[in-house]
């Protein structure tokens, strides 16, 4: 098999890169950048907006796997965001047409249902949220990972290219956990939980009013774009240390979500390789959420408005539906926790 893979030497990339290679594959990765050294894979450097120089990328290959992206609103304008996530994603799939390929996976973001990017406290119609739920985007990023979905499907109906676009969550590898202290982090985050929880209610109803107010403040200034940032608004007025506002800020609108990229780099394979048809918008992570607490505890303190549940959450069961990567692709995540239950 002839694979192309764009954006292929970074976080989640290059696993897919090594594994596609260590399968026999004929792999070939473009970037931007002038060289990129990786076992057993062929690099080109292209880039994915020159429609006519991809085309000489594409032809040939059974399959393309999409990586390449500006992946936050941290880095770059709106507008250079936008263009490469967006214009570059129908250079791909146009290139694909073109050369008769008939399938692409991309990595898409759970950012396409709007979120942590956003600059407002949209509340979400159910949890577990699937497929189903309704896109509301407020942000270049998430509205580009939108798109890059519906591009996927235009092509269905103009070119019958079957694609996956992975919704995916935070992606780790064993380095970036021991790089961010990510256990560490996790357990502090518990023991904060459980403190919290046994204050008197009116005081919980208290500090949480005044987080959400704090980080809703924030969010509505886009303190997390490029412009933004380089003002330093952020820095200068959030708060410090406090780590009821980081929940409310950061990981209510994470939904306690990840994948490791044992897991991602599974999920491409599947995706390459399995029989379907059409386009099809996929979560994928773990089937846990990332403090191993129990979700609808959870649920209560940060999303209290939101009481519709599509099924019943057990224990700590991810508020993020996997059920249809499942079905379509025999997807099970194997990295299913990061504690252990080590609490």
């Amino acid at each position: 098999m002839r694979i192309l893979i764009t954006g292929g030497a970074g976080l989640v990339g290059a696993p897919i890169s090594e594994r596609f290679a260590s399968l026999g594959w004929d792999v070939r990765v473009i970037g931007v950048d002038a060289e990129c050294a990786l076992p057993g894979v062929e690099y080109v450097q292209c880039d994915i907006r020159d429609v006519d120089s991809l085309a000489g990328q594409v032809a040939g290959c059974d399959a393309i796997v999409h990586l390449a992206a500006i992946p936050s609103t941290r880095t770059h304008p709106n507008e250079t965001l936008f263009d490469i996530n967006v214009a570059g994603t129908y250079s791909v799939f146009e290139s694909a047409a073109r050369a008769g390929v008939k399938r692409v996976v991309q990595a898409s973001s759970i950012n396409a249902i709007g979120g942590f990017w956003g600059n407002d406290d949209r509340q979400y119609a159910y949890f577990p949220f699937d497929e189903d739920l309704p896109l509301y985007t407020t942000d270049a990023y998430s509205l580009s990972k939108q798109l890059v979905e519906e591009i996927a499907e235009y092509y269905w109906r103009r070119a019958g290219i079957s694609s996956v676009s992975f919704r995916l969550p935070a992606v780790w590898n064993d380095a970036v956990i021991a790089g961010r202290n990510l256990r560490e982090h996790l357990k502090t985050r518990v023991r904060q939980l459980d403190a919290f929880r046994r204050l008197p209610e009116c005081e919980q109803v208290a500090r949480l009013a005044a987080a959400r107010e704090q980080a809703l403040a924030l969010r509505a200034r886009h303190v997390m774009e490029y412009e933004a940032l380089k003002q330093g608004v952020f820095e200068r007025e959030a708060p410090k240390d406090d780590w009821l506002f980081d929940a409310w800020f950061y990981d209510r609108f994470n939904f306690w979500t990840f994948i490791h990229t044992d897991d991602s780099t599974q999920a491409f394979e599947r995706a390459v390789t399995a029989d379907y048809q059409g386009a099809h918008p996929l979560f994928v992570n773990s089937d846990q959420n990332s403090l191993e607490y129990e979700t609808e505890a959870l649920l209560a303190l940060f999303w209290p408005k939101v009481t519709r549940r599509s099924k019943a959450l057990i224990g700590a069961e991810s508020p993020v539906n996997i059920a249809r990567a499942r079905d379509l692709l025999g997807f099970e995540p194997r990295v299913r926790t990061i504690l252990g239950n080590s609490r």
